[in-house]
């Protein structure tokens, strides 16, 4: 219900930790979302939080019943008019805040999107902030105070021997940017402040853990902590790890598990002909992780599929798999997330072909099934040591090129193209044409 970027598992070390502590006030600087709240309610705490955000701070002050203090601002009324009448100073305005921070990133910017964003809010608004409220109505989490303070000059209040927890900001000036559309439109008392860098990060954990009973978390790894390392979460495999540092606790790793289904269908192998017409056959989530641990590069990190493929042969051999995924940006547009060939196979440019079944008619269908809505593009990313991917070339069209954020790879490649040019069979006599040769038959011709 809360936003947030903590991941589940990490209310679990919270509690299993927090069982050693002795019963009485915990402090919770930089409370956010208020994770640590939520993980430590019903263990017989007392509990502390302060923060200096203004999503936070309507959070904060609903659960210690004081008035959120948050008004619409004078310049938005005219395209925001129909928010005031939600903001009632408690769990009106928290849900307010909370339904804000998804759709208010879009207000005044241009393009058909965000204004479908902005309108399809203003119309369901009644609905939804209704809803949130009757949710927020069921939560459990109580605060003995709450405080808009700076933690640095916060955690100088605290005393020292008591439990503090807490999971400060990762970067510096990340509040600012995370809730700059809330403050745009919404004015309230803010404090003055200023804005964590980063060496500020590495001071506020010195000043959490100088005291007996303590708990934070970043996804740094701090050299200076690592007797305290207690934990490392990857909640997913594009996550980025959490590092759980504590004065006691167990120690754990929670990596991603991902299930994996027998594929019963036979595939291409070295020595045997590919053979047309090509098929697609829908694989489950299963059989598609399967097979992408086999095939995929283990260096590129996979992401959750909306639709996965696989390419069959005249001879119903799987030749290769395709995931599709509706794109976050264009509505008519698909995101090829992941595309590979079987192998060892003889057939060098094989890849080629799955890419070309990838974008045909026939995948177009199944694209425009699974997420019920037009598509007519599909756009993909490639991490790759040369400044072009061969797999992709004169298949799909180079919009960006620019340095890899992933380890190991050179350069990140954006490709786009048109979805259903062309049919399966047209897709198999190109590949046949151009790229069909085998490695001997390419071995004897150069």
């Amino acid at each position: 219900m809360f936003q947030g970027t903590i991941p589940g598992p990490m209310r679990a070390i919270v509690r299993e930790a927090a069982g050693q502590w002795p019963r009485g006030p915990v402090y919770v600087p930089c409370c956010g979302n208020f994770t640590i709240e939520r993980s430590l309610a019903g263990m017989g705490f007392a509990l502390h939080s302060s923060d200096v955000s203004i999503y936070t701070t309507a959070i904060g002050r609903w659960l210690t019943r004081q008035p959120a203090g948050i008004q619409l601002r004078e310049e938005s009324r005219d395209e925001l008019g129909w928010l005031e009448g939600s903001l009632d100073d408690g769990a009106g305005t928290v849900a307010t805040m909370m339904l804000g921070t998804r759709f208010l990133g879009s207000v005044g910017r241009g393009g058909l999107w965000h204004q479908r964003v902005v309108r399809s809010y203003r119309d369901q608004w009644a609905a939804q902030h209704a809803q949130t409220v009757e949710r927020l109505s069921g939560s459990d989490v109580h605060l003995d105070s709450y405080e808009v303070e700076d933690v640095r000059s916060w955690l100088r209040k605290v005393p020292k021997d008591a439990p503090v927890c807490s999971f400060p900001p990762f970067y510096g000036g990340g509040y600012e940017k995370l809730y700059e559309p809330l403050n745009t439109h919404f004015t309230w008392d803010a404090p003055e402040y200023e804005p964590l860098s980063d060496a500020d990060v590495v001071d506020v954990l010195g000043a959490i853990t100088d005291r007996p009973y303590w708990l934070t978390a970043s996804n740094h790894d701090v050299p200076e902590l690592q007797p305290y390392l207690r934990g490392v979460i990857k909640a997913t495999p594009r996550a980025a790890p959490f590092y759980v540092y504590a004065s006691a606790a167990p120690t754990r790793i929670v990596a991603p598990r991902q299930p994996i289904e027998q594929v019963k269908a036979p595939r291409l192998r070295r020595g045997e002909e590919v053979t047309g017409p090509l098929k697609l056959a829908m694989l489950k989530p299963g059989e598609f992780n399967a097979l992408r641990s086999r095939y995929l590069n283990p260096r590129i990190a996979p992401g959750a599929a909306n639709l996965t493929v696989a390419v069959k042969d005249g001879a119903g051999r799987i030749i290769g798999v395709f995931a599709m995924a509706p794109s976050s940006y264009t509505p008519d547009e698909t995101y090829l997330l992941s595309d590979f060939a079987v192998a060892p196979t003889d057939y060098p440019r094989l890849s080629k072909l799955v890419v070309l079944a990838a974008i045909s008619l026939e995948a177009q269908l199944l694209c425009q099934r699974a997420f019920s809505r037009r598509i007519r593009a599909v756009s993909t990313t490639a991490f790759s040591n040369n400044p072009v991917s061969m797999k992709y070339r004169g298949l799909l069209r180079l919009t960006k090129r620019g340095p890899s954020n992933e380890d190991g790879w050179q350069y990140q490649l954006q490709y786009q193209g048109a979805m259903g040019a062309h049919t399966l069979e047209q897709a198999w006599n190109t590949w046949r044409a151009k790229w069909g040769k085998r490695a001997a038959e390419l071995k004897e011709k150069r």
